[in-house]
């Protein structure tokens, strides 16, 4: 027999010979050489739990052994699932992919003076030492870490990814994959590239929590936010898939992965095909395309062979496993993004008296209800057609916390004469809870109280920052009749 003949085994008797040989027939350092997660992984027991020898791979060395395992294996876990994003043609893998955003040091970006932007970094190859025949090996490897968006304003990633020391240096940057096979796009508007203004939540080491919440300089537009799980735990067994930048390369999707271990409370376990960069990558539900947890921390990503390097592997259900970070442990600081709007025509809005109180109609509907005020009632209807508002909007009825209005899903914009409005900064707004209360705050000045309702105070904010608003304006002090905002 031949070595390859080797290639007509059955990885699990592959797997059998290299655990007999363990016992003390081969070198330990060559086993660990070949599997740093420990322990060759189990493969078929013999009597009384002992591994037993296969008989037809006597006369082959390990290393021999190790190679034929490896070209059958592939990479991490069984098979080499990574994909570029030009080969993905599944629409909804495409949708999760546009939420995912690569974290790159500001340094590693220069601006070419015409609105884009040059993503700079080192062959992937040359880097980590790699092989030849190592996938993806003549890339670009530029991004340390990876995110994903969960509102329009808000990036989710690893703590270990980023800090308050680490944030002003950071920039989330998307567009960052394959156009095709040999070329990288690196050259990036400068739209598509932002900053962090603040961490609105952090954990990290708590029974092996690994999250971040980040506050975007501006919000997202032009890309979706994922869905996130918000009670309740994904299942043992359930297929998983991971979109980010493995290793600092341009954006991958990894399929082919389960749930592996599902008990601690705030992780779970997968066999995803992922690596160092990949951390903060969002691990969505396969069926649902829900993000569960956030990629954190896992397998040795390579392995000595030589004088070069390969991808580690391990088998389906061997080695550690990854670590994903519940998303259960931030939904509180995730808007539900649920728009609660009631489109009206403007030009059949009137006033009229009902039952002794005026009110704003629209056929049969009525906008607003000014009680025994006229002239408040007035006063908003010629800021309705000023405007040609067009959506009433809310925030928690039917006591809403906030109102708004959009024109055509923008905001108002531009001054009303005689108008009364404050105004603000939205860079520096930011929900706080003050005495006992959630607020929308600037500074030391509250724009809105929302009690003890911290969903509708983050939802608030949410709005503010997509719509860009910044001011917020009354019709009737000190208990307004009517509360709108605008640019």
């Amino acid at each position: 027999m031949t070595a390859q003949d080797l290639k007509s085994f059955d990885p699990e008797l592959l797997l059998q010979e290299l655990r007999a040989r363990e016992s003390g027939e081969v070198e330990e350092k060559e086993l660990e050489t070949a599997f740093p997660c420990g322990r060759v992984p189990s493969a078929r027991a013999g009597i009384g739990g002992v591994e037993e020898r296969v008989p037809d791979l006597k006369a082959f060395e390990t290393k021999e052994i190790i190679v034929a395992l490896r070209e059958q294996q592939k990479v991490i876990y069984d098979t080499d699932d990574r994909d570029d994003m030009y080969e993905v043609v599944d629409r909804r893998v495409l949708t999760d992919a546009d939420s995912v955003v690569a974290l790159i040091n500001a340094a590693n970006i220069s601006d070419n003076g015409d609105g884009t932007s040059t993503l700079n970094g080192q062959n992937f190859g040359a880097r980590y030492s790699l092989c030849q025949n190592e996938p993806f090996r003549n890339q670009p490897s530029i991004a340390f870490c990876s995110g994903f968006l969960v509102d329009p304003s808000l990036v989710a990633t690893a703590a270990h990814c980023v800090d308050n020391t680490t944030l002003g240096t950071t920039r989330f940057v998307f567009g960052f994959e394959m156009a095709d096979a040999n070329t990288a796009n690196t050259t990036i508007d400068n739209d598509e590239i932002y900053r962090g203004i603040r961490i609105i939540g952090r954990q990290i080491g708590l029974q092996g929590a690994d999250w971040a919440v980040v506050q975007l300089d501006r919000p997202v537009l032009n890309h979706r936010y994922v869905r996130i799980r918000r009670s309740g735990k994904i299942y043992n067994g359930a297929p998983v898939h991971v979109i980010g930048h493995p290793s600092g390369l341009p954006k991958k999707y990894a399929a082919g992965a389960n749930v592996r271990d599902n008990t601690p409370a705030r992780y779970f376990v997968a066999n995803t095909d992922t690596y160092g960069g990949n951390s903060g990558s969002p691990v969505f539900n396969r069926r649902t395309h829900v993000v569960e947890g956030i990629l954190v921390r896992g397998e040795t990503d390579f392995v000595w062979n030589g004088n070069c390097r390969v991808s580690n592997v391990c088998p389906a259900n061997g080695c550690r496993g990854e670590d994903c970070t519940r998303v259960t442990e931030f939904d509180n600081l995730v808007p539900g993004n649920r728009h609660d709007c009631i489109p009206f025509n403007p030009n059949n809005a009137k006033v009229v008296k009902v039952r002794r109180r005026w009110k704003i109609i629209v056929g049969n509907m009525w906008l607003l209800d000014f009680g025994t005020s006229q002239n408040e009632a007035n006063k908003a209807l010629k800021i309705i057609k000023h405007y040609g508002m067009n959506s009433q909007c809310f925030v928690g009825r039917p006591h809403p916390s906030m109102e708004f209005y959009l024109i055509d899903g923008e905001s108002p914009v531009g001054a009303m004469p005689g108008e009364d409005a404050i105004g603000f900064n939205p860079a520096n707004v930011e929900v706080q809870y003050v005495r006992g209360r959630w607020k929308v705050v600037e500074g030391n000045h509250w724009i809105m109280d929302f009690d003890q309702a911290e969903s509708e105070a983050r939802q608030a904010l949410s709005y503010i920052l997509t719509y860009g608003f910044r001011y917020i304006c009354f019709v009737g002090r000190p208990d307004p009749s009517m509360t709108y905002f605008r640019k």
